[in-house]
């Protein structure tokens, strides 16, 4: 019997769409894209014969045979359109964030329940390989209790991004909730939810718009978590470092996924995902009477695992592994550093 194929609509066609979305959903089997909304150009017909870039959300709302929605478009437009899509009858899969408020967050919940629709983040990063290593470090117990977790993303852009929406003085725009809701959803998924919640949120650069360094802390009962992001950063600071009772994890470097190209070619490789040696990590402990100071190989990445669990999801009809509600959680997050910012204070949830 043939796979049932699940045709999609692209919303929006930037970086992020042409860079993981289009090529990942092109690649997998199962996924046909048909239509992408690009108001000014065609560029998703260019990248792929065979798919038809239009103008309008409607044209993909209205077309019957789309069974997947998948929005790209700036932050602000996320609830909007979403809520648009489900009402269609469509499954939707939101770039992260999900949204800017947990309000809009609660409400596209109560709308995917009420039309018995898949929504889902794409959180991808739970795919990396640098953190599902770090998952399999703290199950295997060898760090001993853990003290300290930190996990940071950083980048060096020290001047203003003219004519881009990530730097505009716009509903959820900025660091925070570019690449907050990564770090965070991680957290969230070795962690859970912490007690309380401190963070110093700035604009480093001068004549900076928005946002552009966080440092947030979680405190859990036994240990606390450090999320880190800045623009500022010129030299490399570790992308994970774990403190335990019997030693440390350190990690350096981001996923090796970046530097290929997504493609069904790239994909079927035996190498796909995987990084090279001189970026393991460094595990240094104590574990059944041993002392180990040793590198220890990245676990291969695997975005693509993200779409094939949401045609599962949605053919299968089982939830997804990144559910809405975890989105939300990282919204309410969100939420509650910027108030912490703001009063200068260790907030409880």
């Amino acid at each position: 019997m043939s796979q049932p194929i699940l045709k999609v609509g692209i919303v929006a066609y930037g970086h992020i769409a042409k860079k993981y979305h289009a090529p990942l959903l092109q690649a997998l089997p199962g996924f046909e894209i048909v239509k992408v909304y690009e108001r000014h150009h065609k560029n998703a017909e260019a990248d792929y014969p065979g798919v038809k870039s239009v103008a309008s959300l409607d044209a993909l709302l209205n077309d019957d045979d789309i069974g997947l929605i998948v929005i790209t478009s700036p932050n602000q437009y996320h609830f909007a359109q979403a809520k648009a899509a489900l009402e269609a009858g469509k499954h939707v899969v939101l770039e992260k964030p999900f949204t800017v408020s947990t309000m809009e967050a609660e409400m596209l919940l109560q709308v995917a329940k009420t039309e018995d629709k898949i929504l889902s983040v794409f959180h991808n990063r739970r795919w990396d390989g640098d953190f599902k290593t770090v998952k399999k470090v703290l199950n295997s117990g060898m760090l001993g209790e853990l003290v300290e977790f930190e996990s940071r993303f950083d980048r060096f852009i020290n001047y203003q991004r003219e004519n881009y929406w990530r730097e505009q003085d716009i509903p959820g725009a900025g660091v925070l909730y570019d690449l907050g809701p990564h770090l965070i959803d991680q957290a969230l998924q070795l962690f859970g939810k912490p007690k309380q919640v401190f963070a110093d949120i700035r604009k480093q650069r001068k004549d900076s718009l928005i946002d552009d360094y966080f440092d947030i802390l979680f405190y859990y009962d036994s240990h606390k978590v450090r999320l880190k992001a800045g623009n500022l950063v010129k030299e490399l600071q570790p992308r994970f470092i774990l403190h335990g009772t019997q030693g440390s994890y350190v990690k350096y470097g981001l996923d090796a996924q970046r530097l290929t190209p997504i493609n069904a070619e790239n994909l079927s490789k035996a190498d796909w995902g995987k990084e090279a040696e001189e970026n393991w990590g460094t595990l240094n402990t104590y574990y059944q009477g041993l002392h180990i100071n040793a590198k220890v190989e990245t676990l291969a990445g695997s975005y693509q695992s993200y779409y094939q669990d949401i045609y599962e999801a949605i053919t299968m009809g089982h939830s997804p592994q990144v559910s809405a509600q975890d989105a939300l959680d990282s919204i309410e997050l969100i939420e509650l550093a910027l108030s912490s910012h703001q009063k200068m204070a260790v907030l409880s949830l």
